[in-house]
């Protein structure tokens, strides 16, 4: 683990033990951990431990903070028990937030290998997106967390929750002792949804069903760079889409998250995923 990340997480780790938290999987209706992290600095962006900046994406930050970011800030996913096609990964497009330079926008396009729902087909892409203040440590600093389920179909269905003014919010599940915001993906058909008991219900969502998971799925992620500035141009040479991992759709293999207009498997155009204004969230100081 790189030296500048070492404070962060004993400032994570702190704020565990002073949280007094429900019992694991426990929902609860809103995140409050009653603790200042404002100190909590994360890592930002500029060299690592003395070394040059790597910024092969062009975009100011270091792309080994951007992975980073995005798993510590990963919302709980909690995925159905009942779920039989669990497999896939996060393909995920880190930027600076335009309203404030210490924060991030991060994309999460989850992968997956199957929808196997009611008319399923190979390849599906769900997409959520949040606002991360790095100033706070997670779940602390998960500012906003917008999901789009089933985009661009008649079964499309937004939600967003969050600490700025106006937004509900966010419900959370326990992890590690501590309630931490989290994604609800359906049953089968993978929307994602936020604030499951109000925005995934049976009848209002096309019969998607979304369920509490007693632990979150932590899926393989993988920091796609910026537009004109990829990092990856092919998930299987990089070593996210394999055999290896589960995959077994071979027209799947060897994609490309940034090609214009190439569709994944059955479902959606990834590229236009990652530049969608529709995923934009807000940025705030609670």
């Amino acid at each position: 683990m790189r030296g500048r990340f070492v404070a962060f997480q004993l400032a994570f780790a702190g704020a565990f033990a002073l949280a007094g938290c429900a019992p694991h999987g426990q929902a609860s209706d809103a995140l409050d951990l009653g603790v200042d992290l404002a100190t909590a600095i994360a890592p930002g962006p500029g060299p690592v431990d003395g070394g040059p900046l790597i910024d092969d994406d062009g975009d100011g930050l270091d792309d080994r903070d951007e992975l980073a970011w995005a798993q510590a800030y990963l919302p709980y996913i909690s995925t159905s028990p009942t779920d039989g096609c669990t497999i896939g990964g996060l393909a995920v497009r880190v930027s600076p937030h335009p309203a404030d330079a210490k924060m991030v926008h991060i994309i999460y396009d989850y992968l997956y290998n199957d929808d196997c729902g009611l008319g399923g087909h190979h390849g599906d892409d769900e997409v959520f997106a949040i606002t991360a203040d790095l100033t706070q440590a997670p779940p602390l600093g998960i500012i906003a967390i917008k999901a789009i389920s089933h985009q661009n179909t008649p079964c499309e269905r937004d939600s967003i929750c969050g600490r700025c003014g106006g937004l509900t919010p966010c419900q959370t599940l326990v992890k590690g002792g501590v309630p931490w915001p989290a994604v609800w993906p359906s049953r089968a058909k993978h929307g994602s949804y936020v604030n499951r008991g109000a925005s995934c219900t049976l009848l209002g969502t096309c019969l998607d069903n979304c369920d509490d998971a007693p632990t979150p799925t932590e899926p393989p992620i993988v920091n796609v760079g910026e537009p004109g500035h990829p990092l990856v141009h092919d998930l299987t040479d990089q070593g996210f889409i394999t055999s290896g991992n589960g995959w077994t759709h071979m027209e799947l293999f060897h994609f490309d998250p940034w090609k214009t207009g190439a569709s994944f498997g059955g479902a959606g155009v990834v590229a236009a995923d990652f530049v969608d204004p529709a995923f934009d969230t807000p940025a705030c100081r609670p």
